[in-house]
């Protein structure tokens, strides 16, 4: 089977595609970091039955002049942000993907989030490393004479440990889960460890889907209302645009934090500015923005009770290996007759 592999691939996996494929060939992203642009890609893939994509743009023109193409698979989370699926349907090609691949990283992303912003560890970090605000400060005391805050940090109420201690443990608290996909089981996995108590808004699922974390199902008002921290891990659809709204925000507790490691568009971002500024809410951990990257001066990079990363919550170096094995144990279910769990598209499978 012709293949052309223009995602990153692990090479501990290279035997066993070579099992199923014996024409090889790597170009694209996963050689040169730049994805193929349509015309090379067009050319590219005269001849080839199998097609490993991660960031190529597979569209319609892509797919309808692929007159060999067989399969189709995107080592992505979220096949149908680089494939499109209704053309690959259309020609009765299987579109597989690596669901899951960087569950782990956004799950693992997410409670950092949530540690540094609710214990004020990267604000801290940040004015010990770039202020004198906590390296040089001393007040009068009431003999006149200059005392170092830091020598009685537990004491006065000037003192780093007044000013930005007293965040909330976590242990014993509400953990608010929006979304139960592969991200949000994982996500829950570890909420669940640090002993807090789940409660979980996805309309899909069924209880007996969040015992192994003893979660219990609730509408999302009531999440938003009971929890102390809430994380949002859900796709954008129709239904979730917007999710996250005004009235949504007014219902957390004013000692409640929110992160987001999903997307922008989920969230009232202009809401949630509002109840962080007005503290209405104490604090958020954002990895998503509603331009990206986020622009200089954006009015959320002058609060302070905010951790932001650069849309990174996803990105570890153990992700090229996950989702190899991912993709190359899809196709070897496909090739033997069998059917994906990772498929865009089931219908194309005959009976």
């Amino acid at each position: 089977m012709k293949t052309l592999i223009t995602a990153r691939f692990d090479k501990r996996f290279l035997d066993e595609l070579k099992a199923i494929a014996t024409d090889l060939r790597f170009d694209g992203y996963g050689v040169h970091g730049v994805k193929m642009a349509t015309p090379d890609l067009i050319r590219a893939l005269e001849g080839v039955e199998l097609l490993i994509s991660e960031f190529e743009d597979i569209t319609r023109e892509v797919i309808e002049k692929a007159d060999a193409l067989k399969i189709i698979v995107c080592c992505r989370n979220e096949a149908f942000a680089s494939v499109d699926i209704e053309a690959a349907t259309e020609k009765g090609i299987p579109v597989l993907y690596a669901g899951g691949r960087n569950a782990v990283a956004v799950a693992e992303h997410t409670i950092a989030l949530l540690m540094c912003v609710s214990k004020n560890i990267a604000l801290t970090d940040h004015l010990l490393k770039y202020t004198d605000e906590l390296t040089n400060c001393t007040y009068s005391d009431k003999q006149g004479e200059r005392r170092h805050v830091i020598s009685e940090w537990s004491m006065d109420p000037r003192a780093p440990f007044a000013l930005y201690g007293g965040g909330p443990e976590m242990y014993g608290k509400n953990f608010g889960q929006v979304g139960f996909g592969s991200i949000g089981r994982e996500v829950a996995k570890r909420a669940y460890a640090l002993g807090m108590n789940l409660l979980i808004y996805d309309p899909y699922i069924k209880p007996e889907d969040v015992a192994f974390v003893n979660g219990k199902l609730v509408d999302l008002e009531t999440l938003m209302r009971e929890s102390d921290f809430i994380s949002v891990n859900c796709n954008v659809t129709p239904e979730t645009r917007g999710l996250i709204s005004r009235e949504m925000i007014n219902l957390m507790k004013p000692t409640a934090y929110l992160v987001n490691t999903a997307r922008a568009p989920i969230i009232d971002y202009d809401a949630l500015y509002d109840a962080l500024k007005e503290k209405r809410i104490a604090g958020a951990g954002l990895d998503v923005f509603p331009v990206e990257p986020i622009p200089a001066g954006d009015k959320i990079l002058s609060l302070k009770n905010t951790v932001l990363t650069p849309h990174l919550a996803g990105s570890s170096r153990d992700i090229i290996g996950h989702q190899t094995e991912i993709i190359m144990e899809q196709l070897k279910i496909l090739l033997g007759g069998g059917r994906p769990r990772f498929i865009c598209n089931p219908q194309v499978i005959k009976a």
